[in-house]
């Protein structure tokens, strides 16, 4: 597993464009030594490579070559990782090791007989780099079907190669394999062979730097922080059409735990006056979601570390359809969803694959009058948090929990559950907001926020208004 999605750019060989790249920090870059190849590296200055910048590993991509040959271009060149690229033996591969070097062991793959021959090659390579079977030895610049790593069952690291292209952002994206860490690109970002073209790299890196392919960003933060969260809400469309970067910025720069993306509905019936209203300003706005979820992706390119959540009711996803919801949802950067009207039961038959699916865990809802048992199946059978309504009322600021709340609040405590909890309904102060932080992991706050968000001409004014409020700076 990574942290951040490792990025190999390969075929390179002209000075000033290895610099360029360079520039672009990825994590690997291929030097190919391969005669046949139009990016044929034999002969080049090895200063090239050595003036490469610390955190850039050098790769020699090699092709059937004899070991000998192999040692002395690693000697030459100052390049301690070989990629084999040809149908080198496993034998070969213990003893390259054996001598230092680091081995990337390429297997061609055209099907799901290609898989089998993984496993020759876990134990004796450092990392493999998966390839679309070609009749030449330089590559076809096409993919492989990737819906094959659903099902292949590979314990070794390994890199995705094979005509990854300018598009593929949001495929690559989608790809879940607790061994996959990273991509290989070449030839589909080249003016000629072996020149990158550096804008269009840049642009498409940009946010694949930021993607993590094993760590969901909603799930690394409860894994990481467990007290005093605060996720704040507000309407997308609200107070104008264009808001939503805007305020989705503010957020992030003053340290908001996590984001919860409002879906406006025209009958949100668990939402108290404030937040209806924002709705209906949203709605005449023209904001939909399928333009939420475009503005919520140009928010993502900026702040690559928040959890965003989509909030919204029913009916909006249904009518966008529930798997292109959390499809497009997951393309644009979301971590989690929260349906506050969706049945437990409708969750569990048609909902929880999708959620496993697109690795969106689903937040449910609890109240006061939410039965033991229901709570205990909500904690066994989602993921993410548990979002406890203080209250079984529509949201809205309160200026204080009374006594009935805060019993509910230590009785749901008392059932060691396994998932945090945050509060919301009704955080509107420091008061408010210390006693969530001290029933449950953290608060949720939204109509305060909208309030703010009304009441100061800008976001950013809106944001340290409502961090006065409950005295967190």
């Amino acid at each position: 597993m990574t942290e951040k999605l490792r990025i190999k750019i390969c075929g390179m060989r002209d000075r000033d464009n290895v610099a360029d790249v360079a520039a672009l920090h990825p994590d690997f870059m291929g030097f190919i030594f391969y005669p046949p190849s139009p990016r044929n590296c034999i002969g080049i200055d090895p200063e090239i490579i050595s003036q490469l910048p610390a955190g850039i590993e050098p790769v020699a991509v090699t092709v059937n070559a004899p070991a000998a040959d192999l040692l002395s271009i690693a000697d030459r060149y100052g390049i301690r990782t070989i990629q084999l690229h040809g149908e080198e033996s496993p034998d070969t591969c213990a003893w390259l090791k054996a001598k230092g070097l680091k081995i990337i062991k390429a297997i061609p793959i055209h099907g799901k007989e290609s898989m089998e021959l993984i496993s020759r090659y876990e134990r004796v390579a450092d990392m493999l780099l998966l390839d679309t079977a070609a009749a030449s030895k330089g590559g076809s610049g096409k993919k492989f079907d990737w819906n094959l790593l659903d099902e292949a069952d590979i314990t070794t690291d390994f890199l995705l190669s094979g005509g990854i292209g300018p598009d593929d952002t949001s495929a690559i994206a989608l790809l879940r394999h607790p061994h996959l860490i990273g991509i290989d690109i070449n030839s589909r970002f080249e003016s000629r062979p072996g020149y990158k073209d550096i804008e269009l790299l840049s642009r498409f890196l940009k946010p694949l730097k930021q993607y993590s392919p094993n760590m969901n960003r909603l799930t690394n933060l409860l894994n990481n922080k467990t007290t005093d969260l605060l996720s704040v809400y507000f309407t997308a469309g609200y107070p104008a059409l264009d808001s939503t970067v805007g305020i989705i910025n503010a957020l992030c720069k003053n340290g908001v735990d996590m984001i919860e993306v409002g879906i406006p509905f025209s009958d949100p019936m668990a939402d108290g006056v404030v937040i209806q209203n924002s709705g209906t300003v949203a709605l005449r706005n023209g904001m939909t979601l399928s333009l939420l979820l475009d503005q919520v992706k140009e928010a993502r390119e900026d702040n690559p570390d928040t959890p965003f959540i989509a909030m919204g009711y029913i009916n909006p996803i249904m009518q966008m359809g529930a798997e292109n919801f959390f499809r497009r949802a997951k393309e644009s950067g979301i971590d989690g969803v929260i349906i506050p009207d969706l049945p437990f039961d409708i969750y569990m038959s048609e909902y929880k694959a999708l959620s496993d699916r697109y690795d969106l865990p689903m937040i449910m809802l609890i109240t006061p009058e939410t039965s033991e048992e229901r709570i205990r199946l909500i904690d066994e059978n989602c993921e993410g948090f548990i979002y406890m309504v203080s209250a079984a009322s529509t949201t809205g600021a309160r200026d204080r929990f009374n006594e009935e709340q805060l019993g509910y609040f230590r009785r749901i405590n008392d059932m060691n559950l396994k998932h945090q909890r945050l509060i919301g309904f009704g955080i509107s102060n420091k008061v408010t907001y210390d006693e969530a932080c001290r029933y449950s992991s953290g608060a949720i706050i939204g109509s305060q926020f909208i309030k703010c968000l009304a009441s100061n001409p800008t976001p950013e004014a809106a944001v340290a208004d409502l961090l006065t409020k409950i005295s967190r700076q």
